[in-house]
């Protein structure tokens, strides 16, 4: 005996997939940047060392004054040797007054100018030490300085930014399918 069967065939519905990919651009213009500089400021006054040397007295212990100071030095000499010739003269007219002292006072004053002491003599450094006047006032310096810096504008720009978004399409690339088939047997489809 034959069964009837019933044969089922099917074909699977696919889809298709159509992709675009997305793009995207990306620019940075670079920004526009102004700079300026400010230089520092420096002033400096400076003062120079001063040296003043003062040979004066040196050059008078040597003996090699100047005019003015050598007039006023033989003056004050010359007035100093008058004043003692003067009182010389008074104290021998003393003694040639005082006879009531039965001296001899032209052998006395004889004897004393004819015979006068030893001179006290001595070694002398010439010039002495010190005599040199040295006196240094050293350099003054006064710094004065203002710091500059930089005046900078910056401006900015925006990115470029283009971007298009992708796509996905999607298609019925095969239908779906259902066939059916009767095997075995003869049947009547009239109704």
């Amino acid at each position: 005996m034959q069964l009837p069967q019933i044969r089922l065939q099917q074909t699977y519905a696919q889809i298709g997939l159509k992709i675009t990919q997305p793009t995207q651009e990306i620019q940075q213009p670079p920004a526009d940047l102004s700079i300026k500089q400010i230089p520092a400021a420096m002033t400096i006054d400076r003062k120079p060392a001063r040296l003043d040397i003062n040979q004066d007295q040196a050059w008078n212990e040597l003996n090699l004054k100047s005019t003015p100071v050598f007039s006023a030095d033989m003056a004050e000499f010359s007035k100093q040797e008058g004043f003692e010739a003067i009182a010389e003269i008074a104290q021998e007219g003393d003694q040639f007054a005082a006879i009531e002292n039965k001296t001899d006072a032209i052998v006395s004053i004889a004897q004393e100018k004819g015979c006068p002491p030893p001179q006290d003599f001595n070694i002398a450094f010439i010039p002495s030490y010190g005599s040199v006047k040295i006196n240094f006032v050293s350099t003054e310096l006064h710094i004065e300085w203002k710091q500059g810096g930089a005046e900078i504008e910056a401006e900015q720009h925006k990115p470029i930014h283009q971007y298009t978004p992708g796509k996905t399409e999607v298609y019925l690339s095969q239908k779906q399918q259902l066939k059916i088939d009767f095997v075995g047997i003869n049947v009547n489809n009239q109704t």
